[in-house]
């Protein structure tokens, strides 16, 4: 029962943090810790590589939920269009695409849901279902508040409902949607005024809080939105040290540490490993080392880490690599590595954006054999595999 009691707490936090979202602490941020920027998962245009040594630095572990160990989803014709009728789409350019989803609980008090559902995709701003951590942190948020309402009773007399909706891992993309969160603070403010028949409006529903977005690159942009308009929002997954300001983000909070923490304990795996030289490769984004924020970046081609692999075989001191990327640019590293035959030469140490990730590893088994990756300690949601596996198209049709 400790991940249900971790989610209604989830909850609790997004209720009563109207008031309380501008005090200080969101996890403990060292001023003299070089700054690696994060995240979870989402795709950049850019990877580029330096070489540092590190300092000696302590690891801080946290514990938090994560769905990031539940079976993967399987790419079939279940998706929100059959494979042709994407192409067709594709290659006629279709203004409507993506079709917008949303799934949708009715509730007294509602609650807005930001997933990454889909992947981003160079030809069209949604592409393929992602196969892990998409439709399963959807589903866990519909799960905890279907138990919430009919168990717990968290709060007697008022159900909770969800305005879930879809960012397909773009931030651009994510920011759009995330108006629809603001629609009912703006609609049901001080315009009766302006309208000639007040009593015939239909209300909004005002949004209470948001769970999300996963990429901290979304949650960068969503929060500048949210915040004009006092709503808070809680991420599961977004990382990047940039969201601990609380001077500019203080009605964002989170139920996963900073990379701060993650960068410390891969610099203490880097001293246990004697290594005196390393790599680091890192993309350009929020969860990168770098703090330039890419707003609107595609997915590199496979020339750009041709040559990054390129660089790193002119470091022969520097065979260790640190990779601080998320999942779909390390695939890209990785199939680099074995078209340059450089299988057996680097020795990786990952961040949590690619570690345990099938899109990674498929195909490239070779290349990430003796990856030794940091993760924050994830606890399972009781009852949630069984629900998640139970699944179809039938007995959900809440989830489009």
């Amino acid at each position: 029962m400790r991940g249900e009691r971790w989610w209604s707490a989830l909850v609790l936090i997004i209720i009563t943090q109207q008031t309380e979202m501008s005090q200080p602490g969101d996890f403990y941020t060292p001023s003299d810790v070089k700054r690696p920027m994060h995240h979870h998962r989402h795709k950049h245009k850019d990877i580029d590589a330096s070489y540092e040594y590190f300092a000696d630095r302590p690891p801080d572990l946290f514990h938090f939920i994560d769905n990031t160990n539940l079976p993967p989803v399987k790419h079939a014709k279940d998706d929100w269009m059959a494979n042709d009728q994407v192409g067709e789409l594709k290659d006629k350019k279709h203004p409507h695409w993506p079709i917008k989803r949303e799934a949708v609980i009715e509730g007294d008090l509602v609650i807005g849901g930001l997933m990454m559902v889909h992947e981003r995709s160079d030809n069209m701003t949604c592409g393929p279902v992602m196969p892990q951590g998409g439709v399963q942190a959807l589903e866990t948020m519909l799960y905890t508040l279907d138990h919430i309402n009919n168990k717990l009773k968290l709060i007697p007399g008022v159900t909770i409902g969800a305005h879930i909706l879809d960012d397909c891992d773009k931030d651009t993309y994510g920011l759009e949607m995330a108006v629809d969160f603001i629609k009912g603070s703006i609609s049901n403010i001080d315009d009766a005024e302006y309208l000639c028949n007040a009593s015939a409006r239909a209300l909004r529903k005002v949004i209470s809080g948001v769970v999300g977005a996963a990429s901290s690159v979304t949650s960068v942009q969503v929060a500048n939105l949210l915040r004009l308009f006092r709503i808070p929002q809680v991420s599961f997954f977004s990382t990047s040290p940039e969201l601990s300001n609380k001077a500019r983000f203080e009605y964002f909070t989170r139920t996963i540490p900073s990379d701060l923490h993650q960068a410390r304990a891969m610099v203490a795996i880097v001293k246990k490993l004697g290594w005196k030289y390393v790599s680091i490769i890192y993309e350009e984004s929020s969860y990168g080392i770098k703090e330039k924020l890419v707003k609107d970046s595609g997915v590199a081609d496979e020339r750009a880490y041709d040559d990054i692999v390129q660089k790193l075989l002119t470091k022969p001191r520097a065979r260790g690599a640190i990779i601080f990327a998320s999942d779909q640019e390390v695939a890209g590293v990785m199939r680099a590595v074995e078209r340059g035959n450089a299988t057996s030469l680097f020795s990786w140490v990952g961040s949590d954006g690619w570690s345990a990730r099938s899109l990674v590893s498929e195909k490239n088994e070779r290349a990430v054999e003796g990856t030794i990756s940091v993760q924050p300690q994830a606890n399972d949601v009781q009852g949630f595999e069984e629900y998640f596996l139970g699944l179809n198209v039938k007995n959900n049709k809440r989830n489009p």
